[in-house]
């Protein structure tokens, strides 16, 4: 894997495998949306097989939330909520870290989200 800073000043990584080790410090902290509160925060892995974000958030309905989303390269999305962190579940691969937010995304299941 080669971390590098891509045209729109991101972190990412090249050259990552299903069997390449996961880990959290692989991710980096991100802006939450404007919409969001004061103490949400966001972390992201930009890698060639995809992205995998993970947000803890103050819902619209008066609790927290974390949420691990992942896109596949051709724009399928999930996203597993409901206090779903994959940064803390334990998983040793980027492939099993895929696997783990798909086995428990609940709210968007692999349905592309880009324009064709």
């Amino acid at each position: 894997m080669e971390k590098y800073i891509n045209q729109w000043g991101k972190e990412c990584y090249r050259g990552v495998e299903m069997d390449s080790p996961f880990s959290p410090e692989l991710f980096h902290m991100r802006e939450p949306p404007s919409y969001n509160y004061d103490n949400d925060s966001q972390y992201a892995l930009f890698t060639n097989l995809g992205c995998i974000t993970v947000l803890d958030r103050m819902t619209g309905f008066g609790w927290r939330d974390v949420e691990t989303g992942y896109r596949d390269p051709d724009g399928a999305f999930w996203l597993a909520s409901g206090n779903c962190n994959v940064m803390e579940s334990g998983v040793a691969t980027v492939g099993e870290a895929i696997e783990w937010v798909k086995k428990r995304a609940n709210t968007c299941t692999g349905e592309p989200t880009r324009r064709a």
